[in-house]
């Protein structure tokens, strides 16, 4: 996190000291900084000097902000805006805007900060939407943007106010948009002749920035998919990316003179270790670059007298930002060989380095600062091994970042803590401080496109350790408690499904609605866990069981079945030749669980993302399938089974199809030799037979602004979509096809988002689409379009079904639901529907329709 706030910190208070040198000259500033009190109150109370007053009161902000004032220093720097209002003085005006922004921005404003950035560029704020406006819409948002930007008129402020929103941008998740911001910003250094300038070269490193943001997001993609081209394409990107990043570093860290050098050189050094996490598979060459990483630290080292040629505060996070640096490298025996004669003799100069930051922090006053700088210096002790010492520096560190409410560090000391104080065998305390860490990542989840890019793109880094940590705790205890157990597995599905969708804190149904809720089914959860895996089952009366399973027994049967089902010649599998995998995964997972659950109803399944893809209904035990004693449903978590079932009165369906070869199937992103669907002209027919009232859009008619118009200017409680489609653990390659384009998960968001706004979709029903081939994730592309659509429940289909089957299938879907079944009788009547068919008996055409969300 220190290296967070570097990155930042660092391009800001030169540029705007820049900016208020070009204002206002150099000597009149040396001359107010000379100034005693008394000599201000003069200027302040001087009726012909508002100049005056406005310089004053610029510099009199940023003293505050160093000192960690932010607020006092929102409010000087307000009244100089209103100075240079009085004065009509444009640039004035504009810098002042620009240092509330910044003030804004480091008190966690973000969306207010950026608003306040454009208003001083004269740009409308759609800017600073959520950046799945962006996403869902790409060449519209550049386009829309390049626009605005190219009425900027070339003034030197007007750069450094671009090159704050591009910074700002990049932290609040756009990467993208901060790059377009960025290549005006460069036009305008051209035309002013500034490209020798520290102004340019502060371009530069926001650019070289940016790239490893865009990095830390294709390496956060890569670490989540499963699907392998989509997996290969997000490898070869990040090492574009981070080529990219690693050669504008290195080219400002040669320049010794300027003030970007120091910060290019920490983050050049940082992003070298970064490669080391790499996974042995990636196969990335790492000789090369920790040469160069033992030749950055020892230039670093021996110049220390660079970190006090700093402002302070960009001091204190750079000597930390070292601090941490030095930190891994001590736990890279390669890396420190090069440097250092032994692991403690590099985290005695970080500790040393670390101590000077913190000594600073507290002369400024900086309670932020002197978090992190404690809470660096509790890690390093704890990397010696005085482990004592490092609880006394991280429980400072974390008090004072609570009584900040800065969560998004306080859950790293909360985290650390946890550790330490599990390793000594005091269980109350680790859980405590491991509640408080997850609470704490809870405080921010919603925020984490706004708030910090660090947590929004290492997530298997950053935010997955913690739960899982956590779970691990709980489970290790002789009567671990499974209630909270089962509370921290489902908020990390709900913080995964998260990071799939790269969106801010989902909804969930409310509390009241869970309250006039009929009785919960039994649900059973299942949850790996290092080397094994923990079922916990909730019975309707709220009693829990939870039964252990090695790992190793389950790995093969698991991985079998998933390659086999995902196989395209799946249609043509004999019993015998799943079977086996089948009986063996009910007798590890579903046999010891039996006994507390009823013989017959409906059973609710939360899922592990190991599991994600697993058809429960083909578990076997020897004479019948698993579908043919239960009703099946999945979820992501307890908080989406909401009460209200859907009334045979209320099965009203908007149905868009296509049945006709579109130019949507052209799309780079489909498929290969895709099929005409004339099927769907009878699976159409079969769901009128047994709904109130359909609206139709079919072929040429479905359309995504028709799609959009209908969804807005009609309630119905089914959405029911039948085309070809693609689910994946890529959110890229997760798409429905309409007859113009593709519609991927996120802009199905905005399709959708009118609807919502008057009634939720009851059910989505996606018919005819397919999961990624080799993707054993994919399932987790349905929970994201059904979290996106905002559907109670969705129908979708694990891998590519039969057609002829299907309309028979969805035919008796709606027939069930009309008869007044729940949502899961209604799948499973189905589903044994075509069992019960000669035709039709292989799970081939049954197995694969999953029910997520809620089941009745």
């Amino acid at each position: 996190m220190a290296r967070k706030r570097v990155i930042f910190l660092y391009q800001l208070s030169p540029i705007l000291k820049s900016f208020y040198y070009l204002l206002f000259g150099l000597f009149p500033i040396l001359l107010i900084l000379l100034c005693q009190d008394k000599a201000e109150l003069f200027a302040l109370n001087t009726s012909n000097s508002e100049h005056s007053k406005a310089e004053i009161l610029t510099q009199k902000g940023f003293k505050e902000l160093e000192q960690g004032q932010v607020e006092a220093a929102l409010h000087t720097w307000s009244v100089a805006y209103r100075i240079y209002q009085k004065l009509n003085d444009h640039e004035g005006i504009i810098g002042s805007l620009i240092n509330q922004s910044l003030a804004l921005k480091t008190s966690g404003s973000y969306l207010e900060s950026c608003q306040t950035l454009t208003k001083a560029l004269e740009i409308e704020d759609w800017i600073c939407e959520n950046p799945q406006f962006q996403q869902a819409n790409v060449d519209a948002y550049k386009e829309r943007l390049n626009q605005a930007l190219q009425k900027q008129p070339a003034l030197q402020v007007r750069v450094i106010g671009l090159k704050n929103l591009a910074d700002l941008l990049r932290q609040m998740g756009k990467p993208d948009t901060s790059l377009l911001v960025l290549q005006k910003a460069f036009k305008m250094t051209k035309s002013l002749a500034l490209e020798s300038s520290n102004l340019n070269n502060e371009l530069l490193l926001s650019q070289a920035n940016t790239e490893r943001v865009l990095y830390s997001q294709t390496k956060n993609k890569y670490e989540i998919i499963d699907e392998p081209i989509a997996k290969y394409k997000a490898f070869a990107t990040a090492q574009s990316q981070i080529n990219s990043a690693l050669k504008l570093y290195q080219k400002l860290a040669i320049e010794q003179q300027s003030i970007a050098a120091l910060p290019a050189q920490l983050n050049q050094l940082n992003l070298l270790l970064e490669l080391e996490k790499w996974p042995a598979e990636a196969e990335i060459n790492l000789q090369p670059r920790r040469q160069l990483v033992r030749d950055l630290v020892k230039k670093l080292l021996a110049t220390p007298d660079q970190f006090q040629r700093l402002p302070a505060i960009d001091s204190i996070y750079a000597q930390l930002n070292l601090a941490n640096s030095l930190g891994e490298i001590s736990q890279n025996t390669q890396i420190n060989q090069l440097l250092f004669t032994s692991k403690k003799n590099s985290l005695e100069i970080a500790l040393s380095t670390a101590q000077k930051a913190l000594s600073l922090a507290q002369k400024l006053d900086n309670e932020r600062a002197e978090s992190y700088a404690l809470g660096t210096i509790g890690n390093i002790y704890s990397l010696l091994g005085q482990s004592f010492k490092s609880k006394q520096y991280l429980e400072q560190a974390m008090a004072l970042a609570q009584a900040l409410q800065a969560w998004d560090i306080a859950y790293q000391w909360q985290q650390q803590l946890g550790k330490f104080y599990q390793q000594n065998q005091d269980f109350h305390k680790a859980t405590q401080a491991y509640a408080a860490a997850i609470s704490s990542l809870e405080q921010v989840r919603g925020n984490i496109l706004s708030v910090n890019p660090d947590l929004q793109f290492a997530f298997k880094d950053k935010v997955e350790p913690v739960y899982q940590e956590y779970i691990n705790l709980l489970l290790s205890q002789v009567n671990p408690d499974l209630k909270q157990v089962i509370k921290v597995h489902e908020q990390l599905k709900l913080a995964e499904l998260q990071n799939f969708l790269q969106c801010g804190k989902l909804p969930i149904f409310s509390g009241n609605e869970k309250q006039n809720s009929v009785k919960l089914p039994p649900i059973i959860y299942l949850i790996r866990t290092g080397g094994r895996i923990e079922e916990i089952v909730q019975t309707p009366q709220g009693n829990l069981y939870r039964h252990s399973i090695d790992l190793k027994l389950v790995n093969e049967p698991v991985n079998s079945l998933l390659k086999l089902v995902q196989n395209g010649q799946f249609y043509q599998a004999k019993n015998s030749d799943f079977l086996s995998y089948s009986q063996s995964l009910y007798q590890q997972l579903f046999a010891p669980i039996k006994k507390y659950l009823p013989e017959s109803g409906t059973l609710v399944f939360v899922l592990d993302s190991y599991f994600q893809n697993l058809p429960l209904d083909l578990l076997h035990n020897g004479k019948k399938y698993l579908i043919e004693s239960y009703s099946i449903s999945i979820s992501v978590s307890s908080h989406f089974l909401p009460s209200q079932a859907l009334k045979p009165d209320r099965i009203e369906a908007l149905i868009a199809g296509i049945s006709q070869i579109s130019p949507s199937f052209k799309d780079l992103l489909a498929p290969k030799n895709l099929n005409s669907l004339p099927q769907v002209i009878a699976e159409i027919a079969n769901i009128k037979q047994n709904t109130k009232t359909v609206s139709l859009l079919l072929n040429q008619e479905f359309t995504d602004n028709n799609f959009r118009q209908k969804i807005k200017d009609d309630s119905f409680p089914i959405v029911h979509i039948t085309t070809h489609g693609q689910f994946s653990s890529d959110p890229d390659q997760t798409f429905i096809m309409a007859w113009d384009h593709l519609i991927n998960v996120r802009e199905l968001n905005f399709l959708l988002r009118k609807h919502n706004e008057r009634s939720v979709i009851d059910l989505l029903v996606l018919s005819a689409c397919q999961t990624a081939k080799g993707d054993r994730r994919s399932a987790l592309g349905i929970a994201g379009i059904a979290a996106e659509a905002g559907a109670r429940s969705t129908l979708a289909t694990l891998w590519l079904v039969d057609a002829n089957s299907t309309a028979i299938f969805m035919g008796e879907f709606y027939k069930g639901l009309k008869n007044g079944l729940s949502k899961a009788e209604a799948l499973r009547f189905a589903q044994l529907t075509l069992l019960s068919n000669p035709k039709y008996t292989s799970p081939y055409y049954w197995g694969a329709f999953v029910l997520v969300g809620a089941w009745n």
